[in-house]
């Protein structure tokens, strides 16, 4: 490394040349600046420029070249002027190649150099936006990235203060720019986290917090129409921003003057996604955070552990923290280039950034970014959904995660588990009316709505989220008055909401979330004594419940007439008839017989009948006809056998075409499975009444009809098991009696959907009780349900070890009556942990200990395959287990020293864990590794009443296959 090349790497870095190498992109800008100067030095400005714009194979080494000159030519104003002459000179194609190498200088070096070459690149921004030079404005985008990544306060105010004051210096390019609103969007979001994070001036001559606010302030006020592109991410910025003068401005002018803004009110941000969250955070975040997501694992907290330290440890942790958030709710995951843990890690690493944040006010904002896209979740944008689910599985992970020792190198000191879960909890049911009280029941919909969603989406038990043992009794008691529809009241009382505010009393919009967390600490201030909240009498809460049912009637009215006016021609004219007549139609029968007629006019219309039309006729329908399922009563008659009454709603009606639609007609068949469809989205509980109808009206000729079902699944865009699932799961809780009714018939008729779907199989375990599970083993013993194939079963107990312990214990009474094999999980014994999977390991020894074959090698083989521990009993219990016979005892001596053998003539000795290449092992079995288990075996068994230890080690063949080892 000579001389000339450590200097000049130097002046880009901080580096010890004797001990440290520079990273490959700064030793390309040396190399490739060493390399220009030979070629231009000594010739004129005009030969220059020809050098630099000739395409030649050095085109690219000759621009990188130049960008080093530029980014140390801070104290050379004279070597400047001369490179921005050169650039001019060169024309708008050169421009472009040194637009290109600025993003690169930003995305790889931005980390490594001087602050003075930093605010060189800057100066060359400005330069470039002072020509006007096109899509500048992206790299000016990329610059404030990456400056809200810098982790140097200082360096990170005066990058943001040079580059606030080009764009106000450049007013009038600013302001002509027409597709700027991912540029604008990067401006408030980058500058707002900096100042959240920025202390209060001391001193008069500090000011850049207060200049910051005026700049943010300045682009709102001139970019309003592209505050839209954020969305609900721009009320965030007015939120975090708080009580400030100039932000309270902005908060008037969006009440009093929406229109200049493209909204009708506030609640049109609140139901819109910001959908550029990527280039929120820098490059250098964006890599580690990618890093974690796809090979955290169980490293995850050691790699969050370094990772906290080195960039959350600052005075903009907490603003990094809440970026960082926000980035992963939307990260881009696609399953088929993922690992499949990725999904699982993103869910412990939100955990991680929110759960380790100091209590307070910090944390509380983290948690209103995680939940952000619940108060925004309005039905009217179907992608609001997307979001949602995450935040839940948050609340999931925390409440199901076990205290553990942290590691010793960790920040993270322990977790808040089931407390942590609480609060948030409590958090998103108090936020809501205290977020933004003049849209508190929009918000309240809004996370109804979310909720809604991940009742249909969510694989695990929404029940066993919500109406959990660790939930505390305050936390309960608020989830019952925020989500009525999801948690049920155990004592059936009607649920007693609180009193909405009075009309006289004006609600001003709330620009910073107040703490809503058991976070909080009460006051205890003596100048207010404690007021005794009295419970409001029978009739007082029959009168509100009255009120409230009629409020969402007349809405619900409102509504319907608004879709019946969007239906064309004699459809539109039915439907508005049906929806005044119905109210006055006496008895089910005359209702059933008026949807009938109905839908035989739609079947046989000649008009214009198409898909969105259908989809709306399906919604007015749903809501005339209702829901089918009323709360705290099964659908299931007392005597089941006799269903001649169960059938009377006029939904029935509507099933009954559906599955034999006229003349078997295919076009009639898919329309309204179409329909049904369409009412699913709105009441998710009619297709498991679906099969309900089916199984009670069509009994054993079921099949003929059940392709109705798929189809459905297949309109709704969701695999059959996906649905069932989801079906049983809804039944499960809604109606328990009715899912005990329905659950063998729909593992009968979908029989290879159960054999393959680990999600319907946790779905059953998870819901069954005594009685259900009786009935079930015994359907299996006379062979009219088959459970269980060779080729998914493996796959279908990987996934049962992260069940609860009840539901594991139920899958192994089914494993145990379908009478599976004890070869079919034999790729499962060295993947099994000894430390977690105790209800699996327990069974797969029951099952050795019941065996009726004799041992074979591959059997022998899967055992040794587990590395060998002290802490892992599982081999020694195996072979125990399997030597107890002594006539097996012999076989299992010839399998070991035949295998020693084997291994010893394929020279696989030495090495425990080593990497296998082979498809479907994992590691390598070796000689050592074997031996290893045997000590462990002869150690612990030895000794023993029986003595079955000594006669097994003591075989011939055994001692033969040891003295092969040490020859």
């Amino acid at each position: 490394m000579n001389e000339q090349f450590a200097r000049r790497v130097q002046k880009l870095m901080k580096i010890n040349m004797k001990c440290e190498v520079p990273p490959e992109i700064i030793s390309r800008l040396v190399n490739d600046s060493i390399g220009l100067d030979n070629r231009i030095t000594g010739k004129s400005d005009k030969e220059v420029i020809d050098i630099l714009i000739l395409k030649d194979d050095q085109h690219d080494s000759k621009s990188i070249g130049l960008m080093y000159h530029i980014l140390t030519s801070a104290d050379n104003l004279e070597l400047y002027q001369r490179i921005i002459r050169f650039i001019n000179g060169g024309g708008v194609e050169y421009w472009h190649n040194v637009l290109c190498n600025m993003n690169m200088i930003l995305f790889e070096c931005w980390p490594h150099i001087h602050l003075a070459c930093r605010e060189q690149l800057v100066r060359l921004i400005r330069e470039a936006i002072r020509q006007n030079v096109k899509q500048i404005e992206n790299v000016l985008m990329n610059a404030y990235r990456v400056a809200n990544g810098c982790f140097d306060n200082v360096s990170k105010q005066r990058i943001f203060a040079k580059l606030a004051a080009i764009i106000r210096e450049n007013d009038a390019w600013f302001k002509s720019q027409k597709a700027a609103a991912a540029l604008v969007g990067n401006i408030i979001t980058c500058t707002t986290s900096v100042i959240s994070y920025t202390p209060a001036p001391i001193t008069a001559s500090d000011t850049f917090r207060e200049s910051m606010t005026d700049f943010v302030c300045w682009v709102i006020r001139n970019r309003k129409m592209d505050c839209l592109t954020l969305g609900r991410d721009f009320m965030l910025v007015l939120i975090r921003l708080g009580r400030l003068p100039q932000v309270e401005e902005i908060w008037k002018d969006i009440l009093m003057n929406p229109a200049s803004y493209g909204v009708a009110s506030t609640e049109d941000y609140w139901g819109k996604n910001h959908y550029l969250q990527h280039v929120r955070i820098s490059i250098e975040l964006e890599r580690k955070i990618m890093f974690m997501v796809h090979n955290g694992g169980k490293n995850l907290l050691i790699y969050f552990s370094w990772f906290s330290n080195k960039y959350f440890r600052g005075n903009d942790g907490p603003a990094l923290r809440a970026e960082c958030v926000r980035h992963l709710l939307y990260m881009t995951m696609d399953p088929a280039k993922v690992p499949p843990a990725a999904f699982e890690n993103r869910i412990q690493l939100l955990h991680l950034i929110v759960s380790t944040a100091p209590p307070g006010p910090e944390q509380q904002w983290l948690k209103l970014c995680l939940f952000a896209d619940w108060f925004g979740c309005d039905d009217r944008n179907p992608t609001n959904f997307n979001y949602v689910e995450l935040p839940l599985n948050v609340v999931r992970y925390a409440l199901f995660l076990s205290p553990s020792t942290p590691h010793p190198n960790s920040i993270v000191q322990g977790s808040h588990c089931s407390q942590f879960a609480n609060s948030l909890l409590e958090y998103v049911c108090k936020s809501v009316d205290v977020l933004q009280p003049s849209s508190a029941e929009y918000i309240r919909r809004n996370v109804n709505n979310a909720m809604r969603y991940c009742r249909d989406r969510l694989q695990h038990n929404l029940a066993q989220i919500l109406e959990n043992s660790k939930i505390d009794r305050k936390v309960s008691e608020l989830l019952r008055v925020v989500f009525p529809d999801f948690v049920r009241n155990p004592n059936g009382n009607p649920l007693i909401r609180p009193a909405k505010k009075k009309e006289d009393q004006p609600a001003a919009p709330i620009t910073k979330p107040r703490a809503s967390s058991s976070d909080e600490k009460p006051s205890t201030s003596s100048a207010t004594p404690p007021v005794a909240i009295d419970r409001p009498s029978s009739s007082n809460t029959d009168r509100l419940g009255e009120k409230e049912k009629k409020e969402k009637e007349d809405k619900e009215d409102k509504d319907l007439k608004s879709m019946v006016k969007l239906l064309r021609g004699e459809i539109g004219v039915k439907m508005e008839a049906l929806r005044a007549q119905w109210k006055d139609l006496d008895d089910d029968a005359d209702k059933c017989e008026t949807i009938e007629a109905l839908l035989q006019h739609m079947l046989n219309t000649e008009e214009n009948f198409d898909e969105a039309q259908q989809d709306l006729a399906a919604q007015c329908l749903q809501t005339i006809m209702g829901t089918v399922v009323t709360p705290e009563q099964s659908l299931l008659p007392e005597k089941e056998k006799d269903l001649s009454e169960a059938f009377t709603h006029p939904v029935y009606s509507f099933m009954k075409i559906l599955c034999s639609p006229p003349d078997n007609d295919d076009n009639s068949r898919e329309m309204l499975t179409t329909m049904m469809a369409s009412m699913r989205e709105k009441d998710s509980s009619l297709t498991y009444v679906l099969l309900y109808f089916i199984k009670g009206t069509y009994g054993t000729s079921a099949n003929k009809v059940i392709s109705c079902y798929r189809d459905i699944a297949k309109i709704s865009g969701r695999g059959v098991d996906e649905m069932l699932a989801t079906d049983l799961q809804l039944c499960a809780v809604n109606d328990n009696r009715l899912f005990g009714y329905l659950f063998i018939f729909s593992f009968v008729q979908f029989e290879k959907e159960v054999m393959e779907s680990p999600m319907l199989m946790a779905t059953l375990c998870a819901n069954l009780d005594a009685a259900q599970l009786r009935k079930f083993l015994s359907e299996i013993i006379r062979e009219e349900i088959k459970l269980f194939r060779k080729d998914t079963f493996s796959k279908m107990l990987m996934e049962s070890v992260e069940w609860s312990t009840a539901a594991q214990w139920i899958f192994w009474h089914l494993v145990h009556a379908d009478g599976v094999p004890v070869e079919w999980f034999l790729s499962c014994v060295p993947r099994m942990d000894s430390k977690i999977h105790d209800e699996a390991i327990s069974n797969m020894l029951l099952m050795l200990k019941r065996m009726d074959r004799e041992p074979w090698p591959g059997l022998i083989r899967s055992i040794f395959q587990r590395l060998p521990q002290k802490d892992d009993k599982f081999p020694i219990d195996a072979l125990k287990v399997l030597i107890e016979d002594s006539d097996q005892c012999g076989k299992i001596a010839e399998i070991v020293s035949s295998l020693l053998k084997t291994l010893i003539s394929q020279n696989d000795i030495l090495g425990v864990g080593i990497k296998s290449t082979k498809k479907g092992q994992q590691y390598k079995l070796t000689v050592q590794q074997v031996i290893e288990h045997l000590q462990h075996f002869s150690a612990t068994c030895v000794e023993k009443k029986n003595k079955n230890t000594e006669a097994f080690l003591g075989k011939h063949v055994m001692q033969e296959a040891f003295a092969s080892i040490r020859a």
